[in-house]
């Protein structure tokens, strides 16, 4: 018995209605927030993005495949000078 009263003296009635009412506000906020959330996420749908697949993808020039392999006669001529060089130094 003592415990509530003292409860009741830390905690009046009209403190518990305004928080509960602020929590019913909060809910509401935040189950709208939720709703519009998921109402704007169905305009993203991500589609299945297929590339055809290049069969030469390592021999073009721009690729760093080439560039480390040598399958290009720019990158060839490209590792020749470059190892000149150091051997130069």
């Amino acid at each position: 018995m003592a415990g509530s009263m003292s409860f009741a003296i830390l905690f009046p009635a009209p403190y518990v209605i305004e928080v509960s009412r602020l929590r019913q506000q909060l809910d509401e906020a935040h189950f709208a927030w939720v709703t519009e959330w998921r109402r704007q996420q169905q305009a993203f749908e991500i589609e299945n993005i297929r590339f055809t697949h290049d069969p030469h993808w390592n021999k073009r020039f721009f690729s760093m495949q080439a560039a480390r392999d040598g399958g290009h006669w720019f990158w060839q001529a490209t590792r020749i000078v470059a190892t000149c060089s150091g051997l130069s130094v």
